[in-house]
């Protein structure tokens, strides 16, 4: 009898094992996922007659891990490139990053003046609130992904404290 119910477990186990060791590898891919995270994201809404526009975020790696940021893609934008601002011989200038390395327990604030991403070839018109998504995508194959929402210039600076619209001269 003792052996019939060890026959019956043992092909009870034999069966599970591939659902447990699937379980255990999406459980640890959720964790991994949790371990970047993305933040703030936005996106200027494109002004008439430009060509490109600028995005903006944060991504967090809590990690033990470096990664290592190969490209990133937003919902109806043609082209995306990332891109620095360098100060070189008094002058600033913008380059394009073929790959961003995210340290472990770091975080790399995409923002006026350093790194952001350029956005080119809008598939439609970009309007003030719209929600469109951001990729990020690392060279170990991870993708993050966040929502991205469409501002205008003016409500980017007024949230930088520099909307001078109100102000009166005396």
């Amino acid at each position: 009898m003792f052996l019939k119910y060890l026959g019956a477990f043992a092909v009870v186990l034999v069966v599970s094992i591939p659902y447990l060791a699937r379980a255990e590898q999406e459980g640890a891919h959720q964790h991994n996922e949790s371990d970047l995270q993305l933040s703030d994201a936005y996106i200027r809404q494109f002004i008439p007659a430009a060509k490109s526009t600028a995005a903006y975020f944060s991504v967090a790696n809590h990690s033990d891990k470096t990664r290592v940021l190969k490209k990133a893609t937003i919902s109806k934008i043609g082209r995306v490139e990332i891109h620095e601002h360098i100060h070189t011989e008094g002058m600033m200038r913008m380059q394009q990053v073929n790959e961003l390395t995210l340290f472990a327990h770091k975080t790399i604030n995409f923002q006026p003046g350093g790194y952001h991403l350029m956005a080119f070839d809008p598939a439609e018109h970009l309007k003030k609130g719209d929600k469109l998504t951001l990729t990020l995508y690392f060279a170990n194959g991870e993708q993050l992904q966040s929502p991205i929402k469409v501002v205008s210039l003016r409500d980017e600076m007024s949230q930088q404290g520099h909307d001078h619209s109100q102000h009166k001269h005396h």
